[in-house]
């Protein structure tokens, strides 16, 4: 229920003077990085930042485009980039530093989005009291330690990973000299040596994340992107998946600027997801892919499962690094799906689920990248 102050907050984001607008712009804008605003007003919110970056007077435009900054809502790319190429350069400028920051930011922490937040305010105090140069300086220490993490952890990883592939391409090499092997026998070297490929372009998908390499995009069909990721999913399942239903619903027109590696590999982890949620289930499993337009400038895409759902903790904490429910998992997917989705693609993930019942992600991608200039 939206209380007195907030009511009078949203009347006066609807104000015709332009002044009260750029006020409560910049009161939202506080709100949004120091309060805990429920779904409902945060939607309201995003309306009208929506609506307002598109307002006549640039002092509001350029308000907009600061509190953007706090806004985790689907409407934030739409918003941004009514700005980011504003005929105003003040206004310009502070879109463009906004897009920027949400991207160092997502770029140096995986976690989920109240973390995301505390740590978007913790900069911009530092900001405010020791200037530009003091942020700058925690973002590259902040890199600096994240990239030593990383190149360590895949140092290790791929010491044990070279190895093995070495190990299977004799082993395929060999079985494929012997007369009478069953082929059975080969394909499922075969199989065995595909998934150490796909281990280790995930582990060089990671490397390149921390180092902060910028990603090729390229124009893509979603649908083939979907079917691929798809087919890779089932098959990186030791478990039996015959039984699954797997049903379509895609508008074969869309097409999308994106890193075609990185969103392969978002689109797996939730896939992969949804596929466990509905083995073993005593009804008919089914998986339901879905993608459409969601706004002139962005689509939709959903995964909806009617496996085992979740309750409202794990919800929660499914997009934490670390934090799984599965026995010998590593809660590496989701959080690294997210961060795929929202800094690589300055998109939105966000998941519903019902313990018993189901789950659904929900992935919302702009058409085309909008990218900040340095």
């Amino acid at each position: 229920m939206v209380d007195r102050e907030e009511l009078a907050l949203l009347a006066d984001l609807d104000s015709d003077d332009w002044a009260s607008a750029q006020d409560a712009v910049e009161v939202a804008g506080d709100w949004l990085r120091t309060r805990h605003v429920d779904d409902s007003l945060r939607s309201q919110i995003a309306d009208r930042m929506l609506r307002l970056a598109a307002h006549p007077k640039w002092e509001v435009r350029k308000a907009v485009a600061h509190a953007l900054l706090f806004l985790r809502h689907d409407l934030f790319h739409a918003a941004i980039a009514r700005i980011v190429e504003d005929e105003n350069s003040w206004v310009r400028e502070a879109a463009r530093k906004t897009l920027q920051r949400r991207t160092e930011l997502t770029r140096a922490d995986i976690s989920g989005t109240d973390r995301d937040d505390a740590l978007l305010g913790m900069l911009t105090d530092l900001e405010a009291r020791y200037g530009a140069r003091a942020r700058r300086s925690a973002l590259k220490i902040a890199d600096h330690l994240h990239l030593q993490f990383v190149r360590a952890a895949y140092h290790e990883i791929i010491r044990v990973i070279s190895p093995l592939d070495a190990s299977l391409i004799n082993l395929e090499r060999e079985i494929g000299d012997i007369p009478g092997v069953p082929v059975r026998s080969l394909s499922h070297v075969r199989r065995a040596h595909e998934r150490v490929k796909l281990l280790t372009e995930i582990l060089d998908n990671l490397r390149e994340f921390a180092t902060q390499a910028s990603g090729e995009f390229t124009d893509e069909e979603v649908l083939s992107v979907l079917k691929e990721a798809d087919e890779l999913a089932r098959g990186s399942i030791d478990l039996p998946t015959a039984g699954l239903m797997v049903r379509y619903e895609v508008d074969v027109a869309l097409r999308i600027e994106a890193n075609r590696s990185r969103l392969l590999q978002a689109l797996i982890n939730i896939m992969v997801n949804a596929i466990e949620a509905c083995l073993g289930l005593n009804r008919q499993a089914e998986l339901t892919i879905s993608a459409c337009r969601h706004s002139e400038s962005q689509i939709q895409i959903t995964i909806a499962d009617n496996g085992c759902g979740m309750g409202e903790e794990a919800l929660r904490d499914c997009v934490q690094l670390y934090s799984t429910g599965k026995p010998g998992g590593m809660g590496f997917g989701l959080p690294l799906a997210k961060k795929f989705i929202e800094t690589d693609h300055q998109g939105t993930l966000s998941i519903h689920s019902r313990k018993g019942e189901g789950t659904s992600v929900s992935v919302i991608l702009p058409v085309e990248q909008i990218r900040a200039e340095d």
